[in-house]
């Protein structure tokens, strides 16, 4: 129904269909094992290092295309526009998604851009406008309505960060719990920003808590408090960001 208009936005096909079917076995499947296990392998395709010592991610942005494929890089297209695209659509949904409407914003992007480009074809800063008109007030980090931070590090660069998450739980005199949390994202350029989920686990179940607006190599430093005692707090717990590395304490 919607086409893309260069190479330069093949993305938007491949990358739609790679999400669809990550999407599917997430709605199909009781456990949520081989959705994790399918986003856990598109992140395995888009930073494994191959015999040069180079990954796809390494042959340039998710832009260039076909132009990805290289003598040293032989698989570049095929392993980062199709996985990358689709976890690009991935992280978008993660960052839209709202504790009281759920996917709301997500999927009414989605009928947006299919309605707005119906049997036309669609380029990226085209997309792009679609997800502007439905952001949340949370993705607005430039505080300009502009998603032009997201999309120059997913889209248009290849910088991919790591993760570091250490917290501690103590019982206050009220009862009550108290988490204090540090969080570092390293490897990035000072511009670099990403919208990181929080989460907890109160028993076995994944609760979202919130959110941690990262900007550039750095730390910050949150605390909250909770009426139960958390099994466990945690980032990524939905592979929400694409992380060379996540580590937590």
């Amino acid at each position: 129904m919607v086409g893309w208009a260069s190479y330069h936005d093949q993305w938007l096909s491949e990358g739609f269909a790679s999400f669809s079917a990550g999407l599917y076995l997430q709605l199909t499947e009781k456990s949520p094992d081989k959705y994790f296990h399918y986003l856990d392998e598109a992140r395995k395709n888009i930073i494994e290092k191959n015999e040069f010592g180079l990954s796809a991610n390494d042959a340039g942005p998710v832009w260039m295309g076909l132009r990805l494929s290289m003598p040293k890089v032989r698989q570049g297209y095929r392993n980062l526009v199709y996985p990358k695209g689709g976890y690009i659509l991935h992280m978008l949904r993660q960052i839209m998604y709202d504790r009281n409407n759920g996917d709301k914003a997500f999927i009414d992007t989605m009928h947006d851009f299919v309605k707005s480009r119906f049997n036309q074809n669609a380029s990226t800063e085209s997309f792009k406008q679609v997800v502007e008109r439905h952001m949340t007030p949370v993705m607005d980090i430039d505080q300009n309505r502009k998603m032009d931070w997201f999309f120059n590090e997913w889209v248009y660069g290849s910088e991919i960060p790591s993760y570091r998450f250490e917290y501690s739980v103590e019982q206050e005199d009220t009862g009550k719990y108290l988490v204090k949390a540090t969080l570092t994202q390293s490897e990035v350029s000072d511009k670099f920003k990403m919208i990181v989920p929080v989460y907890v686990d109160i028993d076995g179940k994944v609760y979202r808590l919130g959110e941690a607006t990262m900007i550039g190599s750095t730390t910050v430093n949150f605390k909250f408090r909770m009426a139960q005692k958390p099994k466990r707090v945690l980032i990524n717990a939905h592979r929400d960001v694409l992380a060379r590395e996540v580590v937590t304490k």
